[in-house]
């Protein structure tokens, strides 16, 4: 199944590539400048718009539905998508969230400047201007001085007007020093670097000298480092960091020496301004969120709103699909297997890559710091063996399948020879090696054995993986010498937990990483593991690495041919070689999706997946 699977994927690749480079855009003087290059991973089984599915050969059969919603959506639209999440929010704050699924919420309620729509034909997506009302206009000759217009009659849901003023308070606030905004890095230095934001973070200027200024109400002026071109300035911007808060809201949440607010964390501090309202909101249990009448381009929302409940158990949740409760149900590697046949599954690719991450200065654990120890467990790891038990792929790079390298020419940077250069064959399982490597790190710590904890979701596709690498670990490595122990915990507190590592070095030893981001920037995709990043997983600080990443992204000859391949090539090998970390399967979601639920998309697509907020509900 596997094999049919991959093979689809090229097949689909490949035909869809003359399309994709001329029908997504980031604005429509350069057509070409913003593809969001997408794909479906198994034709056979991926149901299309209107309820249309896509055979094999990628041809459209059509089915007839009614459309309870008329020509275009209403102000109050039409039914309400239902779904379930392990996850509780937590946060609506853009600028504090943790983890992906708040910021889809987050997405989901805010506005920023850019952001990612369905194109035309629902096929892929342009990034296009939301709060502004065009693309950033160049002041200078270098390409360091921007500004941006804000659309008129833009309101809160309380009809407050929003405007400029709201977009520089939102500014202030996510860099203010005394906040220590979690995001902070995100907004100051991505795929832009804003002239001082950094400084003005940490305490070394003042604000007058950041490069963000007030023109007037309907005008921002932004000033960078590096020159850019228009497309990396709406990247940017479109970042759920960088969602517009709300200054009554925000304030009315702040603690007595400004130090922390309380906006986002329920709707008594909190007020939308996106496609949808929050109606009711118990953090625990259950958020319902409402369209927003009021919304910029609410003519794209059919929903009348969204009602998720807060179910950590799966087996839960496929009771509440299966009893008609919610629209789609997101399949394990246990499920999946009762459903593999079944025209209603969707397959949504991959932009992760699971990975191991490791906790080099844990003061209680001095061999995680040892690079032969960490590379004896890269080449202990049997990746296909775990890729076949959850129904993923096996990886043992950094850089997911779906990124592209070459957005003019449509080429993946797996598919470069600088890409296939850091695979190795068996996806670098080598037991005999990474016993030789465990043998000498034991060596030079002047230890006989390790006994070390893993932290791990306490759900699957975590559960199986983790319970597989303790045995076979111990099994390839010699029970007698090594031992791993496992520690199951929710998300939320794990991530916080490896987040910590700053300030409590002992907070973990070993633990599950994977991080999302944009696939037209695979160079960009690498800020997780700079010094500067604010929410690393793990303490790897490198200046050469830094040098690197800030050459790919900001050197003067970046645009030239080969320069980024490069650059992208040798960050995944400083990262792999030392075992920093250990990649181990790209992921691939499987949803299980009712017929009540009416997609819009036709295919999967990067930034929207299969656009959930854009779907219609039949009855």
């Amino acid at each position: 199944m596997k094999k049919t699977r991959k093979t689809m994927l090229i097949l689909l690749s490949a035909a869809m590539m003359v399309s994709s480079l001329a029908g997504c855009s980031g604005s429509s003087s350069k057509p070409d400048e913003s593809i969001e290059f997408t794909e479906a991973p198994s034709t056979e089984a991926t149901t299309a718009a209107g309820g249309e599915t896509q055979g094999a050969g990628g041809e459209t059969q059509e089915q007839t539905s009614a459309d309870p919603n008329g020509d275009t959506p209403s102000d109050e639209g039409y039914g309400i998508l239902r779904e379930a999440s392990v996850n509780k929010i937590g946060s609506l704050n853009p600028q504090t969230y943790i983890n992906s699924y708040s910021s889809d919420q987050i997405k989901r309620t805010s506005l920023r400047l850019y952001a990612y729509f369905p194109n035309d034909d629902y096929t892929f997506c342009d990034l296009t201007g939301e709060l502004a009302e065009e693309d950033p206009i160049q002041m200078d000759d270098e390409g360091k001085v921007w500004q941006i217009k804000i659309r008129d009659g833009v309101v809160w849901e309380n009809g407050d007007d929003l405007d400029a003023n709201d977009v520089y308070y939102t500014w202030q606030m996510i860099l203010d020093p005394k906040m220590a905004n979690l995001r902070a890095s995100n907004f100051a230095k991505d795929v832009i670097e804003i002239k001082n934001a950094m400084n003005y973070f940490e305490g070394r200027c003042s604000w007058d000298e950041v490069g963000l200024k007030l023109i007037d109400d309907n005008t921002v002026e932004v000033h960078t480092v590096f020159g850019h071109d228009p497309r990396e300035i709406k990247t940017h911007f479109a970042h759920e960091a960088n969602c517009i808060v709300n200054e009554e809201y925000y304030e009315k949440g702040m603690n007595a020496d400004r130090t922390e607010t309380l906006y986002g964390t329920s709707t008594e501090y909190w007020i939308s301004a996106g496609p949808f309202t929050v109606e009711s909101w118990a953090n625990d249990a259950e958020i319902v969120f409402k369209k927003n009448p009021n919304y910029i381009f609410k003519d794209k929302i059919w929903l009348a709103g969204i009602t998720i409940k807060v179910v950590e158990d799966s087996g839960t949740q496929m009771q509440l699909f299966e009893n008609g409760e919610i629209d789609y149900v997101k399949l394990n590697a246990e499920t999946f297997l009762q459903y593999e046949e079944d025209p209603r599954v969707l397959f949504s690719p991959a932009n992760s890559v699971r990975h191991i991450t490791i906790n080099t200065v844990n003061p209680n654990q001095p061999i995680l710091a040892n690079e032969k120890f960490r590379q004896a467990l890269f080449y202990a790891t049997d990746r296909e063996t775990i890729a076949s038990m959850i129904k993923e792929d096996p990886a043992d790079y950094i850089v997911p399948t779906t990124h592209i390298i070459d957005l003019e020419n449509g080429i993946k940077f797996r598919d470069t020879e600088e890409g296939k250069a850091n695979t190795h064959d068996n996806y670098s399982y080598d037991p005999e090696k990474a016993r030789q490597l465990f043998e000498e790190a034991l060596a030079e710590e002047g230890i006989d054995k390790v006994t070390t904890t893993m932290l791990y979701n306490d759900a699957a596709p975590q559960t199986v993986m983790s319970e597989y690498l303790q045995q076979s670990w111990q099994q390839v490595l010699g029970a007698d010498k090594f031992e791993m122990k496992l520690q199951a915990m929710p998300s939320t507190q794990r991530s916080e937990l490896m987040r910590s590592w700053k300030t409590k070095p002992d907070s973990y030893e070993i633990s599950w990483g994977g991080w999302i981001s944009t696939d037209l920037m695979p160079w960009n995709a690498f800020k997780y593991w700079t010094t500067y990043y604010s929410a690393k997983n793990e303490p790897y600080l490198s200046e050469e690495f830094d040098e690197v990443f800030d050459a790919a992204n900001f050197g003067d000859d970046r645009f030239e041919e080969g320069v980024r391949l490069n650059e992208v090539a040798k960050m995944e090998q400083m990262l792999i070689e030392p075992a920093i970390l250990i990649p181990v399967t790209e992921s691939l979601d499987k949803y299980l999706k009712s017929d009540r639920l009416e997609l819009t998309m036709k295919n999967w697509a990067n930034n929207l997946e299969w656009g959930w907020n854009y779907a219609k509900i039949k009855e």
